[in-house]
């Protein structure tokens, strides 16, 4: 990576995505380090001014670093949306179409903060966290079978999945054996979809 630093301003020349390693890294250590409280008297959400300078500096530098890398030619099929809030409102958001559009996609014409997009695995993270809650606070256990919760899995089967030996631990660490997109394949057991 070549910085250099003009009169107030960066000028980079590197790939894109280069650059944007250490932005995702930080960020990652940042909120990996970070220690949540409940909202209490003790701890109030932060309060933050969405036009204060260190902000709004901070802001640019994300738009800019996201323009740059959207600039290159193998994302001209991407489109993206950012959104960085605070416990009350969004402080910032950055919207990007992309220049070449796949046709056989239903999508809006414009990116904005209305756009939908398939959220693909990180429902897992949410997934797990929660079950990690629920397992701290001593409402199930992670070695309960998954047949426990779905009762229609204890139904007479015709298939290869021995659900009785599945358990929200191997469903968590993604080592069930369920083979993807499962529940498109074939419904449970006398259960209609």
């Amino acid at each position: 990576m070549d910085w250099r630093r003009h009169d107030n301003h960066i000028t980079l020349k590197t790939r894109p995505m280069v650059m944007l390693s250490p932005f995702f890294g930080v960020a990652f250590a940042a909120l990996a380090s970070a220690t949540c409280y409940e909202p209490s008297f003790a701890h109030p959400p932060p309060e933050y001014d969405r036009h204060h300078p260190a902000l709004k500096d901070a802001f640019t530098h994300i738009h800019d670093v996201l323009t740059i890398a959207l600039g290159d030619p193998k994302y001209n099929s991407t489109s993206i949306s950012v959104e960085i809030t605070s416990s009350k409102e969004s402080l910032w958001e950055f919207h990007h179409t992309a220049h070449e559009r796949n046709a056989s996609r239903p999508d809006i014409p414009q990116v904005n903060g209305d756009a939908l997009y398939r959220i693909a695995s990180i429902t897992k993270a949410f997934t797990v966290l929660g079950l990690l809650q629920q397992h701290a606070a001593g409402n199930l256990s992670l070695d309960d079978p998954l047949e426990k919760y779905i009762s229609e899995l204890k139904a007479p089967q015709n298939g290869t999945i021995p659900w009785k030996d599945i358990t929200l631990r191997s469903l968590a660490s993604q080592l069930s054996g369920i083979p993807r997109e499962r529940m498109f394949l074939q419904p449970f057991p006398h259960t209609s979809i």
